[in-house]
């Protein structure tokens, strides 16, 4: 189980929007140079994760921890990653089967793809990961 500790900035409909430093809320390899690089990327923005709280009293300013399960977590990531990935591929393996890959025909499949496998990923991906939040 992951997990990393954060603020209440915002309350609302019965999500509390979390932030978290950069450093804590990225993983190990980020440290090392190592991994997705969001780390760099990100730079000195802090990340915000939405989470659900139930029973809803959590206030702005209270220190949470946030947890989420390392298998949901990965499969949150494949349904983010792969489509794309697939869609990329598959375009122009589809032009090839149906013997159609001539010019720049799959150079365009390759680009359908990789755009409808973005919609699906975004659609796939709206409600992310459950996160347990727990006050510290």
């Amino acid at each position: 189980m992951s997990r990393v500790a954060g603020t209440v900035v915002e309350v609302r409909d019965g999500r509390a929007v979390v932030e978290c430093e950069a450093q804590a809320a990225s993983c190990g390899a980020c440290s090392s140079g190592r991994g997705c690089s969001w780390r760099r990327a990100a730079g000195t923005r802090r990340l915000e994760v939405t989470a659900a709280h139930p029973d809803g009293s959590l206030q702005p300013g209270e220190t949470v921890e946030l947890a989420i399960d390392d298998g949901r977590l990965l499969a949150a990531a494949a349904r983010l990653y792969l489509p794309p990935v697939a869609g990329l591929l598959l375009g122009p393996a589809a032009l090839r089967l149906a013997a159609l890959d001539a010019g720049l025909a799959p150079l365009v499949a390759a680009v359908v793809g990789l755009l409808a496998g973005m919609l699906v990923a975004r659609r796939w991906s709206l409600n992310g990961a459950p996160v347990e939040v727990r006050r510290l």
